[in-house]
Parts: C-alpha cells; structure tokens; sequence
C-alpha cells in the first residue's frame, strides 16, 4: 500500500514538475543554435534516442543537419560535434570554458563525486591530475614495459593451452593494472578481480537502463526528493558500498606492500598528501576500472577484426616475418618498424571504435561560434564515433583498411579523448595494447573457430555498451604458427 501511495505521489510531483519545466524552458528556448531535430515539449528528443542504438541515432542526425546538432534531452539542451576542427577549436583551444563535466548524479552518487574522470573541471580535478601524472607521464610509462614485457608472455603461453583468449586478455589487463596500482599480480585467469572490475563499470548503465531511475539524469532537479522517492539513491549507495570496499581493501594492500606502486607514490606527492586516505583510494581504484575495461575492449576488438580480415593477418605477418624474424619475439624497440601493426591498431579504434562519444563536457559560460550562440551550461559530445564514419576524411568508411594510415599517418584520430580532459593513462594503454598485439600476431594464426565442423560466425556490429562499446564475447582459435615459435613462447 505504501508503495503504491509513494508511486502515486512521485507521480504527481513529477507531473506538476513538468508542466513548469516546460513552460519555463518554453521561455528561454535559444534560436541561434546549431540545427537539429525538432524537440517534443518537455522530453527533448528523448523518443528518437531509444528508438536504436544512440550513436546510430546521432550519426543520422549529423548526416541530415551537419557538423554541429543541437537536440535536448529532458531538459538539457546539448550539442553533438562530429567535426575534429571543430573539437579543437573549441575542446582544445578554448578549454578554459569547455573543460567541465555535466552532472552524472547517479555515477557521482557512486563514486562519492571522487571519480576524476566525471567531476567538474576545478580545483579537485587538478590536484587528482597531478596524482596521476606522477606515475603516468611518459617518463614514468616507460619504466613499465618490463612488466608489459613479462605480463604479455604469460597470454602468449596461456593461449597454448587453450583458445579462451578472453580469460587471457582479462588477466593481462588486469594484472598490469592491479601491479601498477598495488603490488598485486594476478598469476592465474581464474582470478574474480576482472569480474569485478567489469561489475562495477557495469553499475551506472545498468542504472540508465532503469526508466525509473534514469529520470533524475534527465530532470537533474528530481534528485532532491527524498529517498522513498528516490529509489535511484539507495542504488547507488549499494554500489558506492561495493565499490568503496574494493577501492580501500586494495589500497591498504597497496601501501603496505614491498614492492613500488602507485598507492606508495601518491602518498608520498605533495597532491596525495592534500586528499583523504578514501579520495585517494578512488583516484587509484577508478583508473583500475577505466584502464581495465578501456584496455579490454581494445585487444577484444582487434582479435575480432583480424578474424574477420585474414589478408590484414597475413600482411601483418609478413611485416613481422621481416621485421623480427622467427627467432625472438617482438620487443618495444622494434615498433617504429612495424607500421602496419600501428595502422592494424588505429584502424580498429576508427572501424569500430571503443568509445563511441567521448565523456561529454559543459561550457562554464556563454560563447560564440560560427555564428552561433552555445549558452552556459550546454552540454558539449564529442562524437568519435561519427567522426570516424566521416567519409569525407575516411573513403570506404564501412571497411576495414589499414593502410589508409600508412598512405597518410596524419589523419584525423584521437581515441583517447581532447584537450585538458584527455585520457591520462593513454600512453599506458598504448603500449600495452601495442606489445600484446604484435606478439599475437607474430606467434599464432588467429581464425575463426568451428563447432561440429561448423563455422562460428561473428557479427561485427554485435557490441555490448558500458563507458566503451565492446564485441560481444565470441570464440576464435589460436593456432600456434609452428614449433620453433612454441618453443619460444
């Protein structure tokens, strides 16, 4: 009865909420932006957005209104951008007011407003930058590639035994990860911390999967309500519980382990010490669960890309082949030869790439741009993925082709975001999906799997969505390309 009668007058609320909203937005409605689609009264274009897979959905739109699309959804005005001029025009050179984040209520909720990578562009945000830059410049990076070194043996030899790459590359990810960040090697692919990792990305779009709960995204004022009302709180407080206890069982592991990390780092950095032992605990714990699940989708991705294109294995082979020879594995000092593994690599991210929208910003103040009027507070997608499909820089969009990097290494590309708010951990994630690629490819014929004598099909467009756009999970076999290299391995 309670529940009902809660129902009843949320509904109400919510009603009446929307009659203002609507006649108050009505009002200020802006006429010098950007064309897009026609808004419905007090939803925006919410209706289109569900109708299929978003960023299908917006691409569309750039293809019928252009480089900039102004839509709103509930009552949030925002504009997509699938021009790189444009992203650096605006993210890049004037990211003094296109630095900030918009307000992820329920993904805030669960990482206590500690996750760097959504917090509003300020103070905060800075001192955790400067965290991470400590033990992610390049400088820093580079001293990592042993580990890489080691960690990518390790799946070489796994996938001897068995064709389950995934457990493989999770390990790998992971255990380069949780290393880095702890002094914590995952030895075996039966360890529950990948799992874990994938759970907690997992949280806020499940979240967003709830009609209910996605509400307070949409209409940011409904999170004043109370908690009867508000069953996305008490949500997010059991993930925030979850994740809390993984951030903090871990870094006390970190600080009292004997060999470096990042834990012991931070600790001892001037911006460590002006944070709590819990911030701190989320500004290493949240780069775990972004570079796990980032570094994942990359190496699943271009496993699926090579089944799917055998004459790009058979090129990278060659190149491998001449490059390094049958008598060692590939190193970090042969990358500058090995162009077409780097095109194989750039190419995938632009076919499909991992992270469709990059994390969307907001202006901090009013500004002019070709014209148009872009009010304070717009919230400002960068749309990878239409810029990827553009094919006015990308001839033959729809297909694979590496050598479209080889024949012009300069195009437009950035995988790992723009301006102030790019991927601090890139460089990281560069190399170690560099290194595990080159020695796949240079240690085994990777080709579709068969069952019963039967081919198992993969579908390209088959993705899963969190922070990134992942294949869906699909076999493949690896088979070992002769025995001097088994012997190798």
């Amino acid at each position: 009865m309670d529940k009902h009668l809660n129902l009843f007058v949320f509904i109400s609320i919510f009603a009446s909420f929307l009659l203002v909203t609507y006649s108050l937005v009505s009002k200020k409605r802006n006429h010098n932006l950007p064309d897009g689609p026609r808004p419905l009264p007090i939803i925006g274009n919410i209706h289109q957005m569900l109708s299929q897979r978003l960023m299908e959905v917006v691409h569309k739109w750039h293809q019928d209104y252009g480089t900039m699309v102004a839509f709103r959804y509930g009552q949030q005005q925002a504009i997509s951008i699938s021009s790189f001029e444009i992203i650096q025009d605006l993210l890049v050179k004037r990211g003094a007011i296109y630095s900030s984040r918009p307000p992820f209520i329920i993904a805030s909720r669960m990482s206590l407003g500690f996750n760097s990578a959504i917090m509003p562009y300020g103070k905060q945000w800075q001192n955790h930058h400067r965290i991470m830059s400590s033990f992610l410049d390049t400088t820093a990076v580079g001293r990592y590639r042993s580990l890489e070194d080691m960690e990518s043996k390790q799946a070489l030899a796994e996938l001897l035994e068995s064709d389950d790459f995934e457990a493989s590359l999770s390990r790998y990810a992971g255990s380069i990860l949780m290393t880095l960040g702890y002094g914590i090697r995952l030895e075996t692919t039966d360890n529950d911390i990948p799992a874990k990792l994938h759970a907690m990305n997992r949280h806020p779009f499940e979240a967003m999967g709830n009609t209910y709960y996605s509400l307070v995204e949409l209409f940011p004022v409904l999170d004043k309500l109370p908690s009867c009302l508000a069953p996305w709180k008490q949500f997010s407080a059991n993930v925030e519980r979850e994740a809390a206890e993984f951030h903090m069982e871990h870094f006390e592991i970190g600080k009292s382990a004997s060999t470096w990390n990042w834990v012991q780092n931070a600790l001892h950095s001037s911006a460590g010490s002006r944070v709590s032992s819990k911030e701190l605990a989320y500004v290493i714990g949240t780069l775990q669960q972004a570079g796990f699940e980032a570094t994942l989708t990359i190496l699943r991705l271009v496993v699926k890309t090579i089944v799917l294109h055998p004459h790009c294995l058979r090129e990278a082979q060659q190149e491998l082949d001449r490059v390094v020879g049958p008598d060692r594995l590939p190193s970090f000092g042969d990358i500058p030869q090995l162009s077409y593994i780097n095109a194989i690599l750039n190419e995938a991210m632009r076919w499909q790439t991992p992270i469709p929208f990059a994390i969307p910003r907001t202006t901090t103040q009013d500004d002019e741009y070709k014209g148009y009027h872009i009010p304070s507070g717009t919230v400002i997608i960068p749309n990878v993925w239409a810029m990827m499909l553009n094919p006015e820089v990308f001839p033959d969009q729809d297909k694979f082709k590496p050598e479209r990097w080889i024949e012009n290494p300069n195009l437009d590309h950035s995988p790992f975001g723009f301006g102030r708010r790019i991927c601090p951990g890139r460089h990281l994630g560069w190399d170690s999906v560099f290194i595990l690629t080159a020695r796949l490819l240079w240690a085994y014929n990777i080709t579709h799997s068969y069952k019963d004598g039967k081919r198992i099909e993969i579908d390209p467009r088959d993705i899963e969505l969190t922070f990134t756009a992942a294949p869906r999970p699909f076999k493949a076999s690896f088979q070992v390309r002769g025995s001097k290299r088994q012997e190798i391995i």
